[in-house]
C-alpha cells in the first residue's frame, strides 16, 4: 500500500511539472525599412554664393541708385557714402597742378631766353678771340667775353635743374590727384558682377562702416540649385549624381527637377532653418547641393523640398 502510495506521488509531481511549463513566444524578427526617397527641405539659390556686399570705408549715404530686385550690370553704381572732403582735396590738388604746371611755363621760357643769350655770348666769345689772335683785339676782351659766356652755361644749367624739379613736383601732385579720385571711387558702391540686388534696406542718411553688411546680391548664373539638410540617419545614403524633384513644402506638385552635386564632407547642427520650433538641436545634418535642370523661375530664398531618390 505505501508502494502504491509513492508510485501515483511520483507521477502526480511529474505531471504537475509539465503543466506548469509556460510556452514561451518566439522573438519577433524586424527588418529593416527600405528606404526609396528622402524629403529635406531647402532653399534656393544661385549657383553662385549671395555676396554680402559692404562698404570699404566709413561715412553716411548720400545717394542710392538702386531698389531691391533690380538688376545691375557689373560696375554699376549702386549707392555712393557722401565725399565732399574728398571731392574738395581733389580740387585742391588739381589747382596745385595748374599752378605748377604755369611755373614750369615760365622757367622753360627763362631756359630758352637764356639759350638764345649763351648763343650769342658764344658767337661773341669766337669772335673776339679770332679777331685777338690777329692781335685787333685785347686779351682782356676776350677773358671778359668768355667769363660771359661761362656765365650763362652756368644759367642754363641752374634753369634746367629748375624745370627737371618742377616736373618732379608735377609727378607728385599727379600721384595726389590720383590718390583723391581713388578716395572717392572707394565711396562709390559699385556691383561686383552682373545680377540682382537682393536688398536695399538703407536709406539716404544713414551711417555705414567696413564691418557692416550694405545689402545682398545675388550674381546671374547659368543654373539654380537648391540647398537642403538631410538628418544624419539617412547621410549614408547619399551618392552624388542622385536624382531630384523640387516641390512646394507639404505639397505633391513638381517646380522642377535635378541632381545632387554636392555632398557636405562632415555632419554640423541644422542652419538653414534654424528658426523653426521643430527642429531638434541635438541632431545634425549633412549640407546637400542640388543643381536644377533648365532655367526654372524660382524666388531666390525661398523654402522647398527637395525629394532625393536613393536608387
Amino acid at each position: 500500500m505505501n508502494a502504491m502510495f509513492k508510485y501515483f506521488s511520483i507521477v502526480f509531481l511529474v505531471l504537475s511539472a509539465c503543466n506548469s511549463k509556460k510556452t514561451e513566444p518566439e522573438a519577433a524578427i524586424v527588418l529593416p525599412l527600405e528606404t526609396e526617397k528622402i524629403v529635406a527641405l531647402g532653399r534656393v539659390e544661385p549657383e553662385v554664393k549671395i555676396t554680402q556686399v559692404g562698404s570699404e570705408v566709413s561715412g553716411v549715404i548720400d545717394k542710392i541708385f538702386v531698389a531691391s530686385g533690380d538688376s545691375v550690370a557689373k560696375g554699376d553704381v549702386l549707392l555712393e557714402i557722401n565725399h565732399d572732403y574728398e571731392d574738395a582735396k581733389l580740387i585742391q590738388s588739381k589747382s596745385k597742378l595748374a599752378t605748377q604746371q604755369a611755373e614750369i611755363r615760365n622757367v622753360q621760357a627763362q631756359l630758352s631766353a637764356l639759350k638764345v643769350k649763351s648763343d650769342n655770348l658764344q658767337v661773341r666769345f669766337e669772335r673776339l678771340k679770332k679777331i685777338a689772335d690777329s692781335g685787333a683785339e685785347t686779351q682782356q676782351s676776350v677773358d671778359n667775353a668768355k667769363a660771359d659766356y661761362d656765365q650763362s652755361l652756368r644759367d642754363l644749367d641752374r634753369y634746367a635743374q629748375q624745370v627737371l624739379v618742377a616736373e618732379n613736383r608735377i609727378a607728385e601732385i599727379s600721384a595726389e590727384i590720383n590718390v583723391a579720385q581713388a578716395d572717392i571711387e572707394r565711396r562709390k558702391i559699385k556691383a561686383p558682377a552682373n545680377g540682382v540686388v537682393l536688398t536695399m534696406d538703407l536709406s539716404e542718411g544713414a551711417s555705414v562702416n567696413p564691418s557692416s553688411k550694405v545689402l545682398d546680391f545675388a550674381p546671374h548664373s547659368a543654373a539654380s540649385t537648391v540647398l537642403c539638410e538631410v538628418d544624419e540617419l539617412f547621410v549614408n545614403k547619399l551618392k552624388l549624381g542622385q536624382k531630384a524633384i523640387i516641390r512646394t513644402q507639404g505639397m505633391d506638385n513638381t517646380l522642377a527637377q535635378g541632381e545632387v552635386i554636392y555632398l557636405s564632407p562632415y555632419l554640423k547642427k541644422k542652419s538653414l532653418f534654424s528658426d523653426d520650433s521643430g527642429n531638434m538641436e541635438d541632431r545634425r545634418v549633412r549640407e546637400v547641393r542640388v543643381r536644377l535642370e533648365g532655367n526654372p523661375m524660382l524666388l531666390i530664398n525661398s523654402r522647398v523640398e527637395a525629394v532625393i531618390a536613393l536608387k
